[in-house]
């Protein structure tokens, strides 16, 4: 038997085909962008019924690359960025796609600080309210009434995936969480918010287990996506979250999740809410825990930027890029600590929820390129020193996280691991040992984790993690992990300097 995994990420949708055992048989994935409303450039959104296309679209090519008869899959489960949210009104036609870099919000987070205050961050983990549901509920009903009196639903973007495929409307707690609406503390949702502000409950979704089936694929889907009619759908949860069990990820250990975006992570069996609102508190997707979460924000995307940059006056930009990602490993090989004493500041940083919306200017210091004595700046080891800018800013993550829990190991996962350089800089600069999945597609296979337990390959996600996740060998920290300690000192100040 083999299962399907569709995963809508904040630049792209993907479908993996996985083997029983988490073996890749076929992926496939396309990028997609949003729209900026002519009046709110703060605002983003998208087209459902384009974006519904285009998860088809993978959906039907990963089949077709897989090799295997749609009647052989014996599984689906879906699994999207956290934040992102669909309307839909009382027959199920969608009324706004939004995304999670939609900050329309910010015009209405008043109305939760006004009523609620620090109140809600102790509720649901999450802050600053302008980039949760809550506030931007508000935002339509204050600017666009004629839809606010409609909306039936409210679903995460993985859970409108899974209704358009079955009809069905639910989540799970993990995705609950990322909305602003759950109270983590009790793990339902929490009727002080929508009182607060006068939303009607019953617009949020039941919630749902991970690895639970909850529907399956209608006659319609079937004709849309090319699954087969009455395919078992099974919940399952927000992409950093399966990213979690595509990592084998237990209680008290970290994992980092680099991928266009850094959340570091630590598993708890009890929740904890830090009460100055620097850090999130989520519900997991598995029973009975929680997650606190340190996030370094943009990160892959500011390494892919950076390559971007050097490759654009290049005959073929494109075709430059993927070459310096296929060889980046070589690239980069021999740069020292430091990277010939070139620091940048750009991008990812330690997070402080206060100060979420504040954006530093970018920084980068250099030797003097025509002094004899200095290794002039090349593009290897501004790529380096951009990795390196990376890594610092999930140290500093890591330790924030371990001021509140002693954490007992630590993990990366996601697109970064695809080279050999990520890890390895990052046992050195966190001085700890790190483990690394072979499947660089977390999220995905989180979600086949999901989907394989709901078909009953597997009796429980332990279980179905446990056989379908593989390991490379161990990073441990070298001979030049004692040299990152004064590098990251000087990141720590350039960060903090003046603009």
């Amino acid at each position: 038997m083999v299962i399907a995994a569709i995963d809508a990420g904040t630049t792209g949708v993907r479908c993996m085909i996985v083997g029983e055992k988490g073996e890749t048989l076929g992926i496939s994935k396309t990028n997609w962008d949003y729209i900026t409303p002519t009046s709110l450039e703060i605002a983003k959104e998208f087209d459902p019924a384009r974006f519904w296309k285009l998860v088809c679209s993978v959906t039907k090519q990963a089949i077709k690359k897989s090799g295997v008869q749609p009647t052989d899959i014996g599984a689906v489960a879906t699994t999207s960025q956290r934040h992102g949210i669909v309307l839909l009104d009382s027959k199920g036609n969608e009324l706004h796609g939004g995304p999670n870099i939609d900050a329309r919000g910010a015009l209405t987070q008043y109305l939760i600080d006004e009523t609620l205050g620090a109140t809600y961050h102790e509720i649901t983990g999450c802050w600053p309210p302008m980039m949760f549901a809550p506030s931007r509920l508000s935002w339509f009903e204050e600017e666009v009434p004629e839809t606010y009196e409609k909306i039936a639903h409210l679903l995460p973007i993985c859970d409108w995936i899974k209704f358009k495929l079955s009809g069905v409307y639910t989540t799970d707690t993990s995705s609950a969480s990322a909305t602003g609406f759950l109270d983590v503390r009790t793990n339902s949702w929490s009727e002080k918010v929508t009182s607060a502000l006068e939303i009607d409950m019953s617009i949020l979704p039941p919630i749902r287990e991970a690895g639970m089936v909850v529907g399956e694929v209608s006659s319609k889907a079937v004709k849309e996506c090319g699954l087969p009619k009455g395919l078992p759908i099974v919940q399952a949860g927000a992409d950093t979250h399966c990213a979690l069990l595509a990592s084998e990820s237990k209680i008290g250990e970290i994992t980092i999740i680099a991928g266009s975006t850094t959340p570091v992570i630590i598993i708890l069996d009890h929740h904890l809410t830090v009460p100055n609102q620097r850090i999130w508190t989520g519900t997991h997707l598995k029973k009975g825990q929680w997650t606190l979460e340190s996030n370094a924000t943009l990160t892959g995307a500011i390494l892919e930027w950076a390559v971007s940059l050097l490759c654009e006056r290049s005959e073929n930009p494109i075709e430059c890029m993927q070459m310096t990602f296929e060889r980046l490993d070589e690239l980069v090989k021999g740069i020292p600590p430091g990277s010939d004493e070139t620091l940048v500041a750009l991008g990812p940083n330690v997070m402080d929820c206060q100060q979420m919306t504040e954006v530093k200017k970018a920084k980068m210091v250099f030797p003097q390129p025509a002094l004899p004595q200095v290794t002039p700046l090349n593009s290897a080891s501004m790529i380096h020193a951009v990795l390196e800018n990376v890594a610092f800013a999930v140290r500093g993550n890591f330790d924030q996280l371990r001021e509140y829990y002693q954490s007992v190991g630590v993990k990366t996962v996601g697109g970064m691991t695809k080279s050999e350089t990520w890890p390895q800089l990052l046992a050195n600069v966190l001085k700890q040992p790190i483990n690394v999945p072979t499947q660089t597609e977390g999220s995905l296979l989180g979600a086949a984790i999901c989907a394989a337990t709901g078909a009953g390959i597997y009796s429980s996600l332990d279980e179905a993690s446990k056989a379908m996740v593989r390991w490379r060998p161990t990073y441990r920290p070298d001979a030049r992990a004692e040299s990152y300690d004064r590098y990251y000192s000087k990141w720590c100040g350039l960060q903090s300097d003046g603009d």
